[in-house]
């Protein structure tokens, strides 16, 4: 099983996408990425944009080489929208080429939270005559000749009862080994998500880790607590070869400091040979260091934007 990863966090922008490989498919999970309108009061930065420029003509270069297509949830930064957008860094008609003849295992868009639903039901119109078929593949298991890919029941974006919704999270198992990709369960912080996790077992653990830039506000010390018990459960229960920590942790430059003692831990960058490249979590830094000038932050500041490219992910 050969897995590359396109876009995250320790990659420039803030994503999941991963590309996936077996002797049986060639799938690309979560084909999204976005950047955060404001953070620390200030726009992305220049190197955001550049990051978020070099992850979209990776995803395009990839997508002619897949059949599948996983979608885990409808936050900006997993899917491609069917329109133009300046913070996910796509033209108006790229969703045709990300979409089109390919086999689309989506979220269930009915038990979602209203705005995912909205997003999920636009995006579901919008590909219809350009997927060769989309899946809803909530808690299914299916056979693609050796490589069987596990779906997960509905589990919480983050704590139980969290308005931000449900995410899927997918195992892929063949005779090389198994991939277990659990993204946006921020630690994991449910039960349904370390549930999953240790019914599989597998040799490769990609989970979304701890939003930190939100404790004291959205998140509280025992949520914390709680993410660091469940990964060290993952770890030392599930014993996976590799355990990748993504996304919500890695923005803030010490994500480092709010994991478990006794876990070795990777990144998607150090997958890649790279070094960590945190440029949300250094905006303000790379706005002291490279300044753009007050032109370009007023840029920002007089664009009339939509809902669409609102603070969620």
């Amino acid at each position: 099983m050969f897995i590359r990863p396109i876009g995250e966090e320790s990659l420039g922008v803030r994503s999941m996408s991963l590309y996936v490989e077996t002797k049986d498919l060639r799938i690309i999970l979560d084909p999204g990425a976005s950047l955060v309108p404001i953070r620390f009061g200030l726009p992305p930065h220049p190197r955001e944009f550049e990051a978020l420029r070099g992850f979209r003509e990776g995803l395009m270069k990839l997508v002619d080489k897949v059949d599948y297509l996983f979608i885990s949830h409808y936050h900006r930064d997993h899917f491609t929208p069917p329109y133009g957008s300046l913070y996910m860094g796509t033209g108006d008609r790229d969703y045709e080429t990300v979409y089109g003849g390919k086999v689309v295992f989506a979220k269930d868009y009915e038990t979602v939270n209203p705005s995912q639903r909205r997003r999920g039901i636009g995006l579901f119109k919008a590909v219809q005559g350009l997927v060769g078929k989309w899946v809803k593949c909530d808690g299914q298991v299916i056979n693609i000749n050796n490589t069987r890919l596990i779906f997960s029941k509905p589990i919480p974006h983050g704590k139980p009862g969290s308005r931000t919704g449900y995410v899927v999270g997918l195992a892929i198992i063949d005779d090389s080994g198994s991939l277990l990709y659990l993204p946006d369960v921020q630690g994991p912080l449910s039960n349904e998500a370390i549930d999953f996790a240790l019914s599989i077992k597998a040799d490769v653990v990609v989970i979304g880790g701890f939003p930190a830039y939100l404790l004291g506000r959205a998140f509280k010390q025992e949520d914390l607590d709680l993410a660091k018990s469940n990964l060290l459960r993952i770890w030392s229960q599930g014993r996976p070869r590799r355990l990748v920590v993504a996304h919500h942790l890695l923005r803030v430059i010490n994500w480092r400091e709010y994991l478990p003692m006794g876990v070795r831990i990777e990144t998607y960058a150090s997958l890649l040979g790279l070094s960590d490249n945190l440029l949300e979590a250094r905006r303000r830094e790379l706005y002291e260091t490279e300044d753009p000038g007050k032109d370009y932050v007023n840029k920002f500041r007089s664009r009339a934007e939509g809902k669409e490219e609102s603070n969620e992910d």
